[in-house]
């Protein structure tokens, strides 16, 4: 429904967008994209009584404007649309859904940025999809939604699966995102991800692992590794080191956890997608529970007198100890409270390459 006169659209005005189908309107907030995960995703709102409310409301700007008062114009006007709550940008991510989303383009809500990039660029036309030749029966034909074929119903599985496979084939875009990473970095945690800062306050939330266990657990599997050759290579020499039983042990300890790190972890280096350091986290479970084989066969089977037992103990008290303050030390940058200063932010950045936001101005 349009005014009579109409009343144009300007740059810089706040406008919905409406399906013509289903009359909902474009909505998008703070949740991951289905194959976009670092952007927003996009869908026309469902009231369903959900405690999340709707956010529907877009900035229009007119890119290739003369004056901050033109006029929207079909096909003429390339626009951006910037959304009020999140500032968002409108913009297509270079992805294909599956078929549960009929091969159509993935729309997400990106980041703002100072250029223009062509995916966030937009124009309007009016578009007919109507197989009758009628103006009357080819608008009943846009109404009605057996226009979507709705044939091929996907079992869960089948979506699963087929959203899985998505995943791993996708190829990233020709940019990189702020908090991308490569594998390598994750290793020893280079990089970090801010998700969430307080626009007065500074407080935020990041994804840090805990760099006690993080490196501890690194460690213990390049100790599994060089006794695992150093046994295997005296075993060639008949030269047995630890009973039988306990080498059996050993080598599926490492089947299992080497194993799953390596399965988690390789295939990374052949994906050409964007890459995060929470890709990491499976492979790190599997180094986390390697971490008490590698003790525990220190203390029963390398370790020979009391004395290197006791040590070995103390070293683990230690340990644990300082995983606890680590924790108690970073737990503002997990939970987003209490809010830290900026000298005290930077106190954190115990890495440079740690992206910990500090504003210049704290309140």
């Amino acid at each position: 429904m349009v005014n009579n006169p109409p009343h144009p659209v300007r740059h810089g005005d706040i406008v919905q967008l409406v399906h013509g189908i289903t009359a909902r309107f474009l909505n998008t907030h703070d949740v991951a994209a289905p194959l976009t995960p670092y952007a927003q995703e996009v869908s026309c709102y469902i009231d369903y009584n959900v405690s999340m409310p709707s956010q529907n409301l877009w900035r229009l700007e007119i890119v290739n404007r003369e004056l901050d008062t033109e006029v929207w114009k079909t096909i003429v006007s390339e626009v951006k649309l910037v959304h009020v709550n999140t500032s968002a940008v409108l913009k297509l991510s270079g992805a294909s859904l599956p078929d549960w989303g009929y091969r159509q383009l993935e729309i997400v809500g990106g980041k703002q940025s100072t250029s223009s990039h062509p995916s966030q660029i937009w124009t309007v036309e009016e578009h007919r999809y109507g197989k009758s030749q009628e103006q009357e029966e080819r608008e009943l034909e846009l109404q009605s939604p057996t226009q979507i074929d709705i044939s091929r119903n996907l079992s869960f599985l089948a979506r699963f699966l087929e959203l899985q496979w998505k995943m791993l084939t996708l190829k990233s875009e020709h940019t990189e995102h702020k908090y991308s990473s490569s594998p390598v970095d994750w290793i020893t945690m280079d990089s970090s991800i801010a998700y969430w800062l307080h626009p007065s306050s500074g407080a935020q939330i990041q994804l840090l692992g805990n760099v006690v266990i993080w490196y501890a657990a690194s460690t213990s599997m390049l100790l599994y590794i060089v006794l695992f050759l150093w046994y295997l290579l005296r075993r060639q020499r008949k030269i047995y080191d630890i009973p039988e039983g306990c080498w059996r042990s050993w080598a599926l300890a490492g089947a299992f956890c080497l194993g799953g790190w390596a399965v988690n972890y390789l295939p990374f280096f052949l994906m050409e997608k964007t890459l995060f350091l929470y890709h990491y986290l499976p492979a790190l479970t599997f180094q986390i529970l390697l971490l008490p084989i590698v003790l525990q066969h220190l203390h029963d089977c390398v370790l020979r007198t009391e004395a290197l037992k006791q040590i070995l103990s103390a070293l683990l008290v230690a340990g644990l100890s300082s995983v606890f303050l680590v924790f108690r030390t970073f737990s503002p940058l997990t939970y987003g409270q209490p809010a830290l200063s900026a000298a005290e932010l930077q106190e954190l950045r115990w890495r440079d390459s740690w992206d910990i936001l500090v504003k210049r101005q704290q309140k």
